[in-house]
């Protein structure tokens, strides 16, 4: 299959994830070299981060100013290749490590929605439509459902309880907050 039809299948499976059907998983490519390319969504997520990134830096209260694209780039993509090395370890601790590449697989593709949920409060942002106030509550909505999100991908992916996919989400959600700091 072409990149551009696996992208397509792995969107539409996390898409189904996202709905909370787990035939999603069915349309993910979970084989070895399915998990290597799922390393290739990054190619969607970099310029809808790099975007994103450009016009927070823009909001009213940014004491600093905003990092380099060269910097973003560097935190983006410590976050895109440090986490699955965390989990590794984790998953090993938990004995989970069956439903690993499920995860990964399920998590690199999802990257791409999940970013997709902060453009559109900063769309209206960029075009003068909407406050900071505005941007504020709408990315917030945005992060929650991302969080939830994240949370049953960790859940199904792993067959596990919730408890210990809430760990997952929140030891992803601080490397998130650690990188940033360091780039930002």
């Amino acid at each position: 299959m072409s990149w551009p039809g696996e992208a397509r299948r792995s969107l539409l499976a996390s898409w189904l994830l996202f709905l909370r059907r787990p035939q999603g998983y069915a349309l993910l490519d979970l084989s070895e070299a399915g998990f290597w390319r799922s390393f290739s969504a990054i190619l969607l997520v970099a310029p809808l981060y790099l975007w994103a990134s450009r016009l927070e830096a823009r909001l009213p209260g940014q004491e600093a100013p905003a990092p380099s694209i060269g910097w973003d780039l560097f935190g983006l993509l410590l976050q895109w290749f440090g986490w699955p090395l965390i989990v590794a370890g984790l998953a090993r601790l938990a004995g989970l490590t069956q439903g690993f590449v499920r995860y990964v697989v399920a998590y690199n593709w999802s990257s791409v929605l999940v970013m997709a949920a902060f453009l559109p409060p900063m769309l209206l942002y960029g075009a003068g439509l909407v406050g900071a106030g505005v941007v504020f509550t709408l990315s917030l909505a945005a992060l929650l459902a991302s969080l939830y999100y994240r949370w049953h991908i960790a859940r199904s992916a792993f067959e596990t309880q919730g408890a210990v996919a809430f760990a997952l989400v929140l030891a992803d959600l601080v490397l998130g907050i650690a990188v940033n700091r360091l780039v930002g």
